[in-house]
């Protein structure tokens, strides 16, 4: 890439599944607020004019908190900001870390390929139910079944990208290999 004057970094941060979990973060992100301002005015009408708005718990537990909390699952793992434990890792071979980290990105890959199915046969059938829950107010939840599986798969394609690249690219190796900046957020 040194002909065209790019790093792999600039080429990292213009591909779509990097634009599209970027996308995902900021739809979490106005959900979230989104959420605040439904909470605050529940609370503000529940103690100015006694009349709680019906149905904010619902809304919030089976939209705001699980969209807010799975659509962003693709850039964690675009950044690899999820939990890691490094105790021995540092201390293997080169050849042997590469390896480590194949391996870690197949068993990604396949266990967000086995929840996403497993989530996407749930949403089917909360679809053809048409699933709701009952409160103060009734709710159609079934919708909010269908980002579990569009989050999961959309992580493991990520898995699936890291880990393609570590196959093709020595840049990519050295940066997968590499610890993650703390400051590394959005990609």
């Amino acid at each position: 890439m040194a002909a065209t004057g790019c790093n792999e970094e600039d080429v990292m941060g213009r591909t779509p599944i990097t634009w599209l979990a970027n996308r995902l973060l900021d739809i979490s992100a106005i959900l979230l607020l989104v959420m605040m301002l439904h909470v605050c005015a529940d609370v503000g009408m529940k103690y100015v004019f006694n009349r709680p708005i019906q149905g904010t718990l619902e809304v919030v537990s089976y939209y705001y908190m699980v969209w807010a909390v799975f659509l962003p699952l693709a850039l964690v793992e675009m950044t690899r900001s999820a939990v890691s434990v490094e105790l021995f890792f540092n201390m293997f071979p080169r050849p042997v870390q590469v390896l480590c980290i194949a391996l870690v990105l197949l068993l990604c890959v396949a266990a967000y390929a086995g929840l996403a199915r497993i989530t996407w046969l749930d949403a089917l059938r909360s679809f053809d139910r048409g699933e709701v829950v009952m409160g103060p107010v009734t709710v159609v939840i079934w919708p909010s079944r269908f980002i579990l599986p569009i989050s999961f798969a959309l992580a493991g394609l990520v898995c699936l990208w890291h880990l393609a690249r570590l196959a093709v690219s020595r840049d990519a190796r050295a940066e997968l290999i590499a610890p993650p900046s703390p400051d590394e957020g959005t990609v």
